[in-house]
């Protein structure tokens, strides 16, 4: 080996060291190729093509669905979505909060009546309605049924206008969501 070596002119050497380092350098970046997709295989749970038996019958396992895993994260992503519109909602009540700066006392004066009047209206209904019962207690003993109603009717146009049309918004709004079936 030494006389194949002792043949070769100085003036080739540092060709075959430019050679020698290019090749060392090549075979360096073919292994860490060569390592990473190895370790990009096997992260990613894939196998190469030369590995996998021959079957007529293969598919992939994306056409297979996994009807559990889908509907959990389905759920999380609901609940992420609810999550983040409350999150929202908080941000938007605190941005809204702190533009109105700090409550006044006109402001407190204010709230408070508007909370005394509030009470006061409530006291005159609750009063109210109990006195109109008994008098139309009294009132119905003498009427028959749709003479009741139309008294009623006749007595209290507007209330019984806005009754109806809240309890027709209502059955309206039970019909079109549906809301007797579970979901």
């Amino acid at each position: 080996m030494s006389e194949t070596l002792n043949q070769i002119p100085p003036d080739a050497w540092p060709l075959i060291d430019l050679l020698f380092n290019l090749t060392m350098a090549a075979t360096g970046v073919w292994l860490a190729i060569t390592v990473f997709v190895l370790w990009r295989r096997a992260s990613s749970n894939l196998t190469p093509v030369n590995a996998a038996e021959k079957s007529r019958k293969a598919q992939p396992d994306f056409l297979k669905v996994d009807k559990k895993a889908r509907a959990k994260a389905l759920e999380r992503g609901e609940a992420f979505d609810k999550e983040l519109e409350r999150r929202e909602r908080e941000a938007a009540r605190a941005e809204a909060h702190r533009k109105r700066g700090p409550v006044t006392l006109g402001q407190h004066l204010a709230r408070f009546v508007s909370f005394f009047m509030s009470l006061f209206t409530l006291a005159t209904m609750i009063f109210g309605a109990i006195f109109q019962v008994t008098r139309m207690g009294e009132m119905m003993k003498e009427y028959s049924t749709a003479e009741r109603i139309m008294a009623v009717i006749q007595s209290h146009p507007i209330s019984f206008t806005v009754a109806t049309l809240v309890i027709g918004f209502q059955v309206y709004r039970f019909i079109s969501e549906r809301n007797w079936q579970e979901g």
